[in-house]
């Protein structure tokens, strides 16, 4: 009887080993104690106990399904590369296999600048269809007083046309009259003002200025004077009016403002006229 209880027991205990390894080697954890998926590798070591997104960044799973994640933990692709630190690109390179030898659906970079697909009889060019340039064009009809001796920042456009898609307003935000840039590169810049019928004391002046945030490799200013000098005999009144253009060498989401100075000696309000108050933007 001993000995037939001792032959159950081992049994028992072989059985529960057995168990257990099969458990253990359910999950394989590289660098990490919790695996989370069937093959789970921390690359940087970092995850601990509670790992965050950004450190998941590191980490590369296989799921069950035979789905790979890198910088994710639940891949639900054959190749899964969305990770939180917005890095999943991945990198192509050229290759001298013949189109049928890579097969179709195969995709490679040619060193011309373009990427290609196998169709499984030839390498066929990627379309490229360059993202639509920004242009813009507003004009100003609403009064607005524009204070002696001040710089003052022209708001309150109506655009006609805006090429962007930035929501809501596209590139170019008319209540305030600032211009972003959708991406880097060069932009040509009009911008037209003229004040109201009035008065203009002898000596004075109107400026006119495009303006934006970047400084490198960029003129972050250009700037306009019209003069109106002591020739005159006497008091004069009319409409003034000033105009400025720019070329500006700008990055993704920086700016350009316009601006109006004058010295008339007192404020003067913008003409409610939309065909003498405009500006333009051209990405070139």
């Amino acid at each position: 009887m001993m000995k037939k209880n001792r032959n159950i027991l081992y049994t028992l205990l072989a059985y529960i080993l057995c168990f257990s390894s099969g458990n253990l080697v359910a999950q394989v954890g590289i660098f990490t104690h919790n695996p989370a998926q069937t093959l789970h590798i921390d690359a940087a070591k970092d995850n601990g106990n509670t790992p965050d997104a950004l450190k998941l960044s590191n980490d590369i799973v296989v799921s069950t399904t035979g789905n790979m994640g890198i910088g994710l933990l639940n891949p639900i692709t054959k190749l899964d590369l969305r990770s939180a630190d917005n890095k999943g690109i991945i990198g192509l390179g050229t290759s001298v296999q013949t189109p049928v030898e890579a097969g179709a659906g195969a995709i490679r970079y040619n060193t011309s600048g373009f990427l290609e697909y196998s169709d499984g009889e030839q390498w066929i060019a990627l379309p490229l269809t360059a993202p639509t340039k920004a242009l813009v064009n507003a004009n100003k009809t609403s009064v607005q007083s524009i204070g002696n001796n001040t710089s003052t920042p022209i708001s309150g456009w109506n655009e006609t046309v805006d090429l962007g898609t930035a929501v809501p307003n596209g590139d170019f935000d008319p209540s305030n009259g600032t211009f972003t840039a959708p991406r880097d590169g060069f932009y040509l810049v009009s911008f037209n003002i003229t004040l109201a019928n009035g008065n203009i004391p002898k000596n004075t002046f109107i400026e006119t200025a495009i303006e934006s945030n970047q400084s490198a490799e960029n003129i972050p200013i250009f700037k306009t004077l019209n003069s109106y000098p002591a020739f005159q005999a006497g008091a004069v009144s009319n409409f003034i009016s000033g105009n400025c253009n720019a070329i500006f060498n700008l990055k993704t989401g920086n700016t350009i403002k316009f601006s109006v100075k004058h010295n008339l000696g007192s404020a003067r309000n913008t003409l409610n006229d939309g065909k003498l108050n405009n500006l333009s933007i051209s990405e070139l």
